[in-house]
């Protein structure tokens, strides 16, 4: 009777052993999705809001906002992945509003090159690539002239190795549009580009900020 007792505890356990690892695998899976969902909102955000440019700019205007928005994303792709690749943008008045497309397209291997939407692009971060140049082309076009654009942490979704082009990516936009960029970033790389770079260290619950 007892080791029937036993057995039946035994099977039990293995039960709850299995569903606990089966929960483990569903929390997982979960965090994943959710990770992917909340990249896909920020891209999302980050086209939005250059395609505000097109909306704010004037007929004239929007071709040159265009240009400059292209110009961005291929100098940003093109420091990271070569010369074989480049930002297309296409605007097209639908419903009485300028909307913008915007596609990677491919020239590797000297074949036809290949457009594929950004939020369709697979890869070596070719989507984290063009989302932070949209957004820093963005933010220079859209704040008052003269001021300076403030990006904090802009390289956090991209891959480990890319910062020093993402640094050239910045200094080749402030030269374009005579934008100053204040950067805050926890990667000593990036800040190594900067023309000036300081530390923010707290001790005893008072920020301390010296030039490095």
């Amino acid at each position: 009777m007892l080791a029937d007792v036993e057995a039946r505890l035994d099977m039990v356990r293995a039960e709850l052993e299995r569903r606990r690892g089966r929960r483990d695998q569903l929390l997982e899976a979960k965090g994943a999705k959710e990770q992917r969902l909340a990249g896909i909102q920020h891209r999302l955000a980050t086209l939005e809001k250059a395609a505000e440019v097109f909306h704010v700019a004037s007929a004239a205007a929007r071709e040159r906002a265009r240009q400059h928005l292209e110009r961005a994303g291929t100098a940003a792709l093109r420091a990271v992945f070569g010369p074989g690749v480049s930002l297309a943008v296409e605007v097209e008045d639908r419903r009485g509003r300028p909307e913008a497309s915007f596609y990677v397209v491919s020239d590797y291997g000297g074949g036809e090159p290949l457009r594929t939407p950004v939020l369709d692009a697979r890869g070596g971060g070719v989507v984290d690539v063009v989302s932070l140049a949209l957004r820093v082309a963005a933010a220079a076009a859209l704040s008052p002239p003269g001021t300076p654009v403030v990006l904090d942490e802009p390289g956090k979704h991209l891959s480990e190795g890319y910062s020093r082009a993402l640094g050239g990516l910045l200094k080749a936009v402030s030269e374009e549009t005579g934008r100053q960029f204040i950067v805050v970033t926890h990667d000593p790389r990036l800040a190594e580009v900067a023309d000036r770079a300081f530390r923010v260290e707290i001790e005893r619950g008072v920020s301390n900020v010296r030039q490095v």
